[in-house]
């Protein structure tokens, strides 16, 4: 296993054969949704509002405020900021990772940090934020606390937790037992298939017998 990310976990709980051959195997790919490219979109688009200053498209006007809020908060930022960390938990290069992810957008003041996702789909809890948190602390030793933020497009509604140094044993035992897992699968190259509802009108492993697409 070369590296992981918070989506490649999220994958793999959702159904292991599926992960195999989307990030192992890789005879199978996941082709571009309208939603997913609708999403891409939108990250550019306010990408480009907090860096540039670019206005937002009319389609996209609605979260002017918002993200202007957003833009408008002290300190330095980093939009689509790559960070990435080794097995000692230590920053390290891309091609190196253990572990690595893309945060939408970062913010560092004196010693918080804020971390910032945009959603485009369904409000649902997740834990992405807790080990992009993880990541900052790595890479900046006087962060003290993380303040994330969920930002939820379509009810234009934030979800904010606060993560700080002291709860980093705890935020990584959100992931370490499935990384476990994970590895332990690709040791024994076990991929067993996790029949749900996706199967049959999502999967795009068209081989696997619980597919309903095929």
């Amino acid at each position: 296993m070369k590296s992981w990310t918070y989506s490649s976990l999220d994958k793999y709980l959702t159904c292991p054969k599926q992960y195999y051959h989307l990030k192992v195997a890789k005879d199978y790919v996941d082709p571009p949704s309208e939603h997913t490219i609708w999403g891409e979109k939108v990250h550019t688009a306010l990408e480009e509002f907090v860096r540039d200053g670019v206005a937002l498209p009319e389609e996209m006007s609605k979260w002017t405020g918002i993200v202007t809020k957003l833009a408008n908060l002290p300190g330095e930022k980093f939009v689509e900021q790559k960070l990435s960390i080794d097995r000692n938990f230590q920053p390290c290069a891309w091609s190196d990772a253990w572990s690595r992810g893309i945060i939408d957008l970062l913010i560092t003041h004196k010693n918080v940090a804020v971390v910032v996702d945009y959603k485009t789909g369904k409000r649902k809890p997740s834990d992405q934020l807790w080990l992009y948190a993880l990541y900052v602390f790595a890479y900046y030793p006087h962060i003290e606390s993380v303040q994330t933020a969920f930002v939820w497009l379509g009810t234009r509604k934030i979800d904010k937790d606060t993560v700080t140094r002291n709860d980093i044993p705890e935020a990584w035992q959100r992931f370490l037992p499935v990384v476990k897992k994970l590895e332990l699968s690709h040791e024994q190259d076990n991929w067993p298939a996790k029949p749900s509802g996706l199967c049959r009108q999502w999967c795009p492993v068209l081989s696997c017998i619980h597919n309903g697409r095929k």
